[in-house]
């Protein structure tokens, strides 16, 4: 295994591992977290394409999706829309 292949599959690893870690983050962080994983996720997505081949990048590219499907924002009005009963 080349270099380059090795260094392309740690990378994504590592994206996976902080998409997998974003709901530990706060409400206020977890926006941001979701934008940054977008956009440093397409072209590690190209990347991995190019060195991996078509077969890897739409396996990872489905995998990202289902990382990434709901938004930060969903998360939030759930669980503003909660009801929490009051203490005695």
């Amino acid at each position: 295994m080349s270099g380059q292949l090795a260094a392309s599959g740690a990378i994504v690893a590592l994206w996976a591992l902080l998409a997998a870690l974003m709901p530990l983050f706060g409400p206020r962080h977890r926006s941001a977290a979701w934008w940054l994983l977008v956009v440093a996720g397409v072209p590690l997505l190209g990347w991995l394409t190019l060195k991996w081949g078509p077969g890897i990048g739409v396996l990872a590219f489905a995998l990202g999706a289902l990382a990434l499907w709901r938004r930060p924002s969903q998360d939030r009005a759930s669980v503003r829309d909660r009801h929490v009963e009051p203490a005695e």
